[in-house]
């Protein structure tokens, strides 16, 4: 009779079980299509610039930047700082592991930021400043420092962490395109790239440290323009679009508004939209009164009206937008031909050979090489613009395209660009000594090549204080120099727009810096189809 009944047990629990498994298996997936214009090309997180952004998908950072650009433990659960800034100890969580399942431990971590120093240029520049990373034990990890580095988190935060085991192999990593280049810790594993349909597709993490995310599967589909991007959206082809650091093209918004089921988020854009970067290295870029002139030249509140479609404003030569603490109103930029003829003149920039164009002081001619990104569609049209306002006073220009690797090996690299329009994005504003001056430093990223004694003296104090008054005082001079040098101009200061599907998605989160693919989304968003 037990017997019997203990058959009659293992049945029910066999049939019980295998009902769970029939409604597991009929249970509908969450799937979130995302449509981008990112131009990815190629499954390789260093060699494609873009790739390398999806990159937070699969791979966790130390610490994060959340709401309000503050700091947030990540990986490290917590961190101390010793010997007056040079050293920084932090220890990881317990339960982070690998999308294999093998544990993260501090030797990952520590061979990481000395793999990143050594093979990958830009990261030079983002680390500048640590002599060495080890590993103490299994939990913690030591970082060296050159000398202190008050803003050291911030450049942290651009780093995930990356399997030892895996990349100690891996001496050419730009060249690395096996799977397991993208091997990481987090919420998202990817599975496939098919490019000839342009789909990447990525599913949850179950064994993730923050808990499996409400979603299970990710497909972004790449579209070669922002039109036909805006169609799928409008018929319900993807459900949001995906652009870093950047929403949608703003001069396609109107063609989205009012209709049915289409949503927005619209936030205020800490970078800058775009910029006129000058080569401070080269002559007349280095000449501050010719790069004054420029500025009078341009046609400011056009951009906002043409190339913005309003959403946005006339920016100050302070640089910094609105929205950064510390922020200081310097004067706003304007537009006056007048003055930008005179004082082309007065440095001898003058027409000798009555062909419209003005020549170099000893008569040679002048023409001068505008470079612009055309990864991102509103600074092609941007070129245009600012290539007629400046003709306008003479100026002959020549237009230079760069597709995103030209852009990174000619600014990062050569330094070979004369002038040049492009963004800075939200991570970009606070990275080196934050306020952009990363961007300007020569000694850093530095597009804009400047050296100035003054302006190093500025970023030094900036590097190593940590009072908030006395940062205030240099972040304030910091924006007066930047108004008064012109290094850079910025052309407007705008809003990030981002549409989605209010049938298909809602509760998405934007994040300041890696906007609705940050973690926050992905524990929040609820999935409607």
């Amino acid at each position: 009779m037990r017997k019997c009944l203990v058959i009659s047990l293992v049945v029910i629990l066999i049939f019980l079980s295998g009902c769970a498994a029939d409604r597991e298996v009929g249970k509908k997936e969450k799937t979130i299509v995302i449509g981008t214009t990112m131009p990815i090309k190629a499954e390789n997180i260093f060699a494609d610039y873009y790739f390398g952004i999806l990159r937070d998908l699969m791979m966790d950072r130390l610490v994060s930047i959340g709401e309000g650009g503050k700091i947030y433990p990540e990986l490290a659960e917590s961190w101390e700082v010793t010997e007056s800034g040079k050293v920084w100890i932090f220890k990881l969580r317990k339960n982070a592991t690998f999308h294999d399942g093998s544990k993260l431990t501090a030797e990952d971590v520590a061979f990481t930021i000395n793999y990143l120093r050594e093979k990958i240029p830009e990261y030079r520049a983002h680390l500048a400043l640590v002599e060495k990373a080890e590993a103490v034990d299994e939990r913690t990890v030591k970082i060296t420092l050159s000398k202190p580095w008050s803003n050291f988190l911030w450049n942290l935060a651009v780093m995930n962490v990356l399997p030892k085991r895996v990349w100690e192999k891996v001496d050419k990593p730009l060249e690395f395109f096996d799977l397991n280049a993208t091997l990481g810790n987090g919420p998202f594993i990817f599975e496939k790239f098919d490019k000839a349909s342009g789909l990447l597709v990525f599913k949850a993490n179950a064994n993730y440290w923050k808990g499996k995310p409400n979603v299970d599967r990710l497909i972004f589909r790449v579209f070669g323009n922002d039109q036909a991007m805006l169609m799928a959206l409008l018929k319900g082809e993807i459900d949001t679009i995906y652009f870093y650091a950047r929403g949608i093209d703003p001069a396609i918004v109107p063609g989205l508004l009012g209709k049915e089921n289409i949503s927005f988020i619209i936030v205020e854009n800490l970078g800058v939209d775009n910029a006129l970067w000058f080569n401070c290295k080269r002559y007349p870029f280095n000449i501050t009164e010719f790069r004054v002139a420029i500025s009078y030249a341009l046609s400011y509140e056009d951009y906002v009206k043409y190339i913005s479609a309003g959403y946005a404003e006339v920016p100050n030569a302070g640089f910094v937008p609105k929205g950064w603490g510390f922020y200081k109103e310097t004067k706003k930029l304007e537009k006056n031909l007048t003055k930008a003829s005179s004082i082309l003149d007065s440095l001898g920039f003058k027409d000798c050979d009555k062909d419209g164009w003005r020549d170099y002081p000893n008569c040679t001619a002048l023409e001068i090489r505008l470079a612009y990104r055309t990864d991102i569609v509103e600074s092609s049209r941007l070129a245009e613009f600012v290539k007629s306002d400046l003709e306008k006073v003479g100026l002959r220009i020549r237009l230079q395209p760069l597709d995103i690797a030209s852009f990174r090996q000619v600014l990062d690299r050569d330094k070979t660009h004369e002038i040049v329009i492009s963004r800075t994005t939200m991570w970009g504003m606070g990275m080196w000594a934050g306020y952009g001056t990363g961007y300007f430093d020569a000694r850093n990223i530095g597009w804009a090549v400047v050296s100035d004694a003054e302006f190093f003296e500025v970023v030094d104090a900036l590097l190593n204080e940590t009072k908030e008054e006395n940062r205030q005082k240099l972040v304030h001079k910091l924006q007066d120099l930047y108004a008064e040098k012109l290094y850079a101009i910025p052309l407007y200061w705008g809003k990030i727009v981002q549409p989605y599907r209010s049938d298909k998605v809602e509760s998405l989160v934007y994040n300041p810096m890696m906007g609705i693919i940050g973690d926050e989304t992905w524990f929040k968003v609820q999935v409607k189809k």
